[in-house]
């Protein structure tokens, strides 16, 4: 691998121990991937975050860093922690946790990363630009990067994006290159998609049966940024999928050769069925979770849309997860007062995933993101099922 002057500097230990580990790091991944050079990258998402992932090892990788007072060189934050930051207590999170937690926040903060703690930086405004290298870690939003954006970046592990933001660098492999970005397959989309959660179905049935391919899907009708959300983090969940293309919507679309793709598949009204028949409710629910990927503002109001003229159903508890950025927005404030009103929590900084609340405390899940069901029923302890938000709220509001 070609490296700059500065760059072999810094590997020779010439800023300190720290900083040549972290370019290591980087220059091993790129020479396993056959990248010739290093890049330079505009922004880093960092994962690793919550203490139920990573536990006390961290703390190591931290006293490493610390050693040579490293701070960030580029715009960095943070995926979500495990727990709400302010209202860890009224979770029931436990004070070995919530201590240790805060640590790892402040060892963060420390190194110039903003504590974003959440998994859509996009909906917190920090939207990638077309065409930028970026060294994003959060699966759901590395794909959203890409695909809607058409930001550059390949799936970071929360070390190797750590490494970016201290270096600013990242290697020249995978999706920053264009000949990699290109679709393998096509895939005609014959169901109806409305819900968000017909969108994480799609996600999820691609990323299961073609994991690791690039689709060029058509015939979808329309694209928010929330359906976008929901067909990326599914993907990235079930097949590692890191890129997609939608005909009409995403950017560069016009430029790829529908005739260059050989294979077709098509995505049915029965392949769409099969998914939610497979993940239906069969027990009585004792928490709806919803904000897997965080909830955006538009999401928020509908759920209270809904159920502002209705009672909550005692018998099931209802979480939502958010970012601190939109709980506390001008425009979901007042909304959020409303549904606490109602006895629904909106939670910040976590997320049903990556928070141990969850598992410890529920049996019976149902929620509308196929990546929610397929993290959550890992520990084979936990039943989590799958319906649209307007089925899961028509069944516990009354």
């Amino acid at each position: 691998m070609y490296l700059t002057k500065e760059q072999e500097r810094i590997l020779e230990g010439e800023e300190g121990e720290a900083l040549s580990k972290m370019l290591q790091l980087i220059v091993k991944i790129g020479e396993v991937n056959g990248a010739e050079k290093l890049i330079s990258v505009n922004s880093a998402q960092i994962a690793g975050v919550s203490y139920l992932t990573v536990g006390d090892a961290i703390f190591s990788f931290f006293d490493m860093i610390n050693k040579d007072n490293l701070k960030v060189k580029i715009p960095s934050w943070l995926n979500p922690a495990g727990m709400d930051m302010s209202r860890y207590k009224e979770m029931g999170i436990d004070s070995l946790f919530s201590k240790k937690q805060i640590q790892i926040i402040e060892e963060y903060k420390k190194l110039g990363i903003k504590d974003t703690l959440t998994c859509t930086p996009y909906l917190v405004g920090h939207e990638p630009k077309f065409g930028e290298h970026i060294a994003w870690s959060e699966s759901s939003a590395v794909s959203m990067a890409n695909s809607y954006f058409g930001a550059r970046t390949n799936r970071e592990g929360g070390p190797s994006s750590l490494a970016s933001a201290l270096t600013g660098l990242t290697a020249e492999y995978g999706l920053h290159l264009p000949e990699n970005r290109k679709p393998e397959l096509l895939i005609e989309v014959d169901a109806e998609l409305e819900s968000f959660a017909d969108f994480s179905v799609l996600g999820f049935w691609f990323g299961e049966n073609q994991g690791g391919k690039i689709p060029f899907f058509k015939g979808i009708k329309q694209l928010s940024i929330e359906k976008a959300k929901s067909l990326s983090a599914a993907m990235a969940a079930s097949g590692s999928v890191a890129m997609y293309h939608v005909e009409y919507f995403t950017p560069g679309y016009k430029k790829i050769k529908k005739e260059d793709l050989t294979e077709t598949i098509h995505f049915t009204e029965e392949e769409k069925k099969a998914i939610y028949e497979r993940f239906k409710e069969q027990n009585n629910i004792d928490l709806i979770a919803i904000g897997c990927p965080h909830a955006s503002k538009k999401e928020i109001k509908m759920i209270y849309n809904f159920v502002k003229s209705k009672q909550k159903k005692s018998d099931v508890d209802i979480m939502i997860f958010t970012s601190r950025r939109v709980l506390t927005d001008i425009e979901t404030i007042s909304i959020v007062k409303e549904l606490t009103k109602k006895g629904i929590k909106v939670y910040a900084d976590t997320c049903m995933v990556v928070s141990p609340v969850t598992r410890q405390s529920y049996r019976n899940i149902i929620t509308n993101s196929s990546k929610a069901v397929f993290y959550l029923s890992k520990d084979k302890e936990t039943n989590v099922f799958l319906d649209t938000l307007e089925n899961i709220l028509r069944r516990i509001v009354g």
